[in-house]
């Protein structure tokens, strides 16, 4: 009777706990890193899977009359590094990498002083209304903040306001490279404050304090103090930054008005308007390798920032 007294919940899990003694878990010890990794290992594997079909496609050629899949073929590759259509394809892929590294750049060097003035303010307020501020972007989606800063940068919205009383007529910063610069820095500010704020609270404060008193600026402090133990932290924001601008789409197809788009737009419209899913996994591949090969650069230049600083020994 006692044993009917006892929840069905925790009937579940005296049968669960029995089980596991009958099967010995603690003997799967050494074993258990690889059973807790495995769920990431499985969701990896499925996007390789997917890398290599995209692989497989393409490479073969694609009759767009008879929208069908054509032999092996290095067609795809060609139009996107052969005139005419390589032209194109070259100038969005410049501009996509460019603007990426120009505004992960600018997000950089505004996110760390943010990050270090929240960690250092003695003022609890101040703290809280940085982070508040840093937060807002997240709080609504990304078609709404682009509309928002559609509505500033356009001609007739604040900014074309502001500068009709200077007597500029066009004012507006819409269509040009600045005004996407402009909208993407409202996103990768905050994320590159947030992921830096770590690496600077584990910075002594001491250590800045011994180096004013030893005589060094303010500035030799930050670039000899703040930025070496800080690194880690900036590499990071810099390499997820870094991606999530590649792969922006909404900003360069409405702050762009269309004539600044991105590889993203470009691949959107293949896969679309063309349906030609085998220029898509071309263009796909290449901006992968592409990125790729961004995302070890900030390693490699860290590398060779610390052999430069490395002390000689006297020989």
């Amino acid at each position: 009777m006692a044993g009917r007294d006892i929840s069905p919940g925790w009937a579940v899990i005296d049968a669960i706990i029995a089980l596991g003694s009958w099967l010995k878990i603690n003997r799967l010890a050494r074993i258990q890193p690889y059973i807790l990794v495995a769920p990431a290992v499985l969701l990896v594997s499925l996007l390789a899977v997917g890398v290599v079909y995209l692989g497989w496609l393409s490479i073969h050629s694609y009759d767009t009359f008879l929208l069908r899949q054509g032999p092996i073929s290095m067609e795809q590759y060609q139009r996107l590094f052969e005139p005419p259509s390589g032209d194109y394809y070259q100038t969005t892929l410049v501009r996509t990498l460019v603007l990426s590294v120009l505004v992960t750049a600018g997000s950089v060097a505004l996110g760390l002083p943010v990050a270090y003035v929240i960690v250092r303010s003695r003022s609890r307020m101040l703290r809280v209304a940085i982070l508040v501020l840093l937060l807002v972007p997240f709080l609504m989606g990304e078609i709404v903040r682009t509309f928002a800063w559609y509505m500033i940068l356009s001609n007739r919205g604040a900014l074309g306001w502001f500068a009709g009383l200077f007597g500029i007529e066009d004012g507006g910063l819409l269509g040009t490279p600045l005004g996407l610069f402009i909208g993407m820095l409202q996103v990768s500010v905050p994320l590159v404050a947030l992921l830096v704020l770590p690496a600077v609270r584990r910075i002594d404060p001491n250590l800045e304090r011994a180096a004013a008193t030893l005589g060094a600026s303010p500035a030799r402090i930050w670039w000899h103090v703040m930025i070496p133990l800080a690194l880690p932290g900036l590499v990071a924001a810099t390499v997820v930054v870094l991606l999530l601008n590649i792969a922006e789409y909404d900003m360069p197809a409405i702050l762009g008005l269309g004539r600044l788009p991105f590889v993203a737009n470009v691949i959107g419209d293949i896969y679309r308007l063309q349906q030609n899913l085998y220029l898509g996994s071309a263009f796909s591949l290449v901006l992968l390798a592409v990125s790729s090969a961004l995302i070890i650069t900030p390693f490699l230049l860290v590398r060779l920032y610390l052999r430069l600083r490395k002390p000689r020994s006297i020989s």
